[in-house]
């Protein structure tokens, strides 16, 4: 069966590729995603399927939220207390420039189309960087842009 157009692709990922979805979501609370300050830390990864010609590897790195990062979420309209900043990094195994329509399908399958607004993108085409703030359930949280406007410098 071939991958549809970009705009079912998360509607066949999400019926295509449970166990994938369902091991990239497992990453997300998991201890080895919260990012440390050692040289040695890596954040996990995951190798998804090849769709529409892309193979892509998501890495995963989870980060507590800060007192000020709280109050310009909760500036922002938003009654939940954001507690982490969640990043997936997509990237080609072989080096190649992500498809972005195929990184986004894949956000898009592992969190819905109800929850996708949440999240924002960072850095080039190259290696799409998708971050968003989620509650101490990883439940996902409304955020301004601005919020991650220089996370592509750091």
């Amino acid at each position: 069966m071939n991958a549809p157009q970009a705009v079912n692709l998360p509607y066949y990922l999400t019926e295509t590729y449970h166990e994938e979805l369902a091991r990239l979501r497992s990453i997300i609370p998991h201890p080895r995603s919260l990012a440390r300050a050692q040289a040695s830390w890596r954040p996990p990864v995951v190798t998804l399927p090849k769709v529409q010609h892309q193979g892509l590897r998501a890495s995963v790195t989870r980060h507590r939220v800060g007192p000020r990062a709280r109050a310009i979420v909760h500036g922002y309209g938003e009654e939940e207390l954001p507690a982490y900043v969640i990043a997936i990094r997509m990237t080609d195994p072989l080096g190649a420039r992500v498809d972005t329509d195929v990184a986004e399908g894949w956000v898009r399958a592992l969190l819905g189309n109800s929850q996708v607004e949440c999240v924002h993108v960072i850095g080039e085409r190259h290696a799409p960087t998708f971050v968003w703030l989620a509650d101490a359930n990883y439940q996902p949280l409304r955020s301004p842009a601005s919020l991650f406007a220089h996370a592509s410098a750091a």
